[in-house]
């Protein structure tokens, strides 16, 4: 049987289904109704709604067929006038059948309604994000293998694809890594990768990143919207496409304990960081390396990174933006959490529309599906039944965590010190590379590597770590489609090094 397009118009006594069903047998259609249960069947077509309230049949429902659209009105009274049915743009959720097992095996699943109900946190229950939260402990399977994945809970799959999915994470054999060793590789590699002389040369703003930080998107807009008192429901809607790609996810509910819970909506914020950088990056428009992008800037993705709180999602993010991706600026990055914001008080319809995009992103990038496997999809399932609540207390924590230089432990205070020293001590055109070559001298630990600093004026201005170095976790096509654009950024640095010292 096939499922039709839909949508659900309401207003203060009725609901009205809209059905398309071009090629429906209209003598064959049945419609049935039961509380909040809404069946219709026309041969090929057969569609089942659990809605967010109750109907009645009190003679006053009615039924139309539209031939020159093909579409079925469908109108039922609410059992409670003026009642306002949320969601009703949440297709997925609208979909699922209630009281069904919702994933593959036991590991997630949906007990009775009742249960399920005391299970999940009121809608109004306050949480403070700014807590220390209690340690997440990562369960251990059958096999004692590491786990990963949406809310942690699956496991042995690099292992059965693993020739297919080389570069695609950044983590080696993860299915032979506890979280806490995964970790530690991750800090490690950020921190090895960190380049001061890329940082220095973005952090004196350019004419391109002062456009990407005046760039405003969808979200900013819709903001506006909404702050004169629009509905949500207005400002932010979905494409067809969209809806068709939410008709065709799977239907499942989830029953998560707290500590998976706060994993779940911490792993979307660290998401929704690689997400919103790659959009203002590109300025809406996606290119080739966005799959590159999103997967790279998020732990989560990139090394099935599990967080317990959220200020080590916001350090982690900002530690990877400014080592990985071709632009390496601070006010970027504040930037991007000032966005996250927006988005985040704007709910799970915003939400939902950028994880479709993510998905779809990641759909046309090599290998990089198997990401929509583990974490995309769920999530584009599960914020459609997130608390609200939940998400905008999110967005005041956000808000209000502040992230220093010092927090991201990459020595960028001293690095930024030293790099003015020397603007201000060399002060001629002819000492520009003295500049950059003294900045790559500079250490993690604060100490002069002499070996560094004999390299050549050439190589300190020209050279960067992402098309130098071999990154294993970037494909080779990946690094082919960087080289163009890093080789560009390494001739910007030693420009506008030189510009600030003609200022100065």
């Amino acid at each position: 049987m096939l499922t039709p397009a839909f949508s659900l118009e309401q207003d203060k006594t009725f609901l009205t289904i809209i059905i398309k069903a071009p090629f429906a047998k209209i003598s064959e259609t049945e419609v049935f109704v039961e509380e909040n249960d809404f069946k219709f069947f026309s041969k090929p077509y057969f569609l089942r709604l659990t809605l967010p309230g109750n109907l009645i049949e009190d003679g006053r429902e009615k039924a139309d067929y539209k031939s020159d659209t093909g579409e079925f009105h469908i109108t039922f009274p609410k059992e409670t006038p003026g009642q306002e049915f949320e969601g009703l743009d949440m297709i997925t959720k609208l979909l699922a059948p209630k009281g069904k097992t919702s994933a593959e095996g036991p590991l997630i699943q949906v007990v009775d309604e009742a249960e399920s109900n005391q299970a999940q946190p009121l809608e109004d229950e306050e949480f403070d994000w700014r807590i220390e939260q209690q340690p997440y402990v990562e369960p251990v399977s059958p096999l004692s293998a590491p786990k990963y994945g949406f809310a942690n809970q699956k496991f042995g799959v690099f292992a059965r694809l693993q020739e297919d999915l080389v570069g695609i994470v950044d983590c080696p054999d993860p299915d032979k890594h506890t979280l806490a060793e995964r970790r530690e590789r991750r800090l490690k590699a950020e921190t090895e990768k960190f380049d001061e002389d890329h940082y220095i040369g973005d952090l004196y703003e350019d004419s391109i990143i002062v456009m990407l930080l005046q760039y405003q998107p969808d979200w900013s807009e819709e903001m506006e919207v909404v702050s004169k008192s629009t509905p949500v429901e207005l400002a932010v809607t979905f494409t067809d496409d969209e809806k068709e790609v939410m008709r065709k996810l799977p239907k499942k509910e989830y029953l998560l304990e707290s500590g998976e819970e706060t994993a779940v909506y911490l792993g979307l914020v660290d998401i929704m960081f690689a997400y919103v950088y790659n959009h203002r990056t590109t300025e809406g428009e996606n290119q080739c390396e966005s799959g590159w992008t999103v997967s790279k800037l998020s732990s989560t993705l990139s090394w099935l990174e599990v967080f317990t709180n959220l200020q080590d999602v916001l350090v982690s993010s900002y530690r990877r933006a400014l080592c990985y991706p071709l632009f390496r600026n601070w006010k970027l990055c504040t930037k991007i959490q000032q966005d996250l914001v927006t988005i985040f008080r704007l709910g799970r319809r915003r939400l939902l529309k950028c994880l479709l995009e993510i998905r779809n992103i990641l759909l046309d990038q090599d290998c990089r599906y198997v990401l929509n496997d583990l974490y995309i999809t769920d999530y584009c399932v599960w914020i459609q039944s997130a608390s609200s609540k939940r998400l905008e207390s999110l967005a005041d924590a956000i808000e209000k965590t502040v992230v220093s230089k010092a927090d991201v432990d990459l020595d960028l205070v001293e690095v930024e010190r030293i790099a003015k020293v020397a603007l201000e001590s060399d002060s001629d055109e002819s000492d520009v590379d003295k500049v950059t070559g003294k900045l790559s001298g500079v250490s993690l630990n604060n100490e002069l590597d002499e070996s560094d600093t004999t390299e050549t004026e050439d190589e300190n201005a020209d050279s960067d770590d992402i098309t130098s170095e071999t990154d294993d976790a970037i494909t080779q096509n990946d690094l082919h489609r960087n080289s163009e654009r890093c080789e560009a950024k390494g001739s910007e640095v030693k420009k506008n090094t030189k510009k600030l010292i003609e200022e100065i």
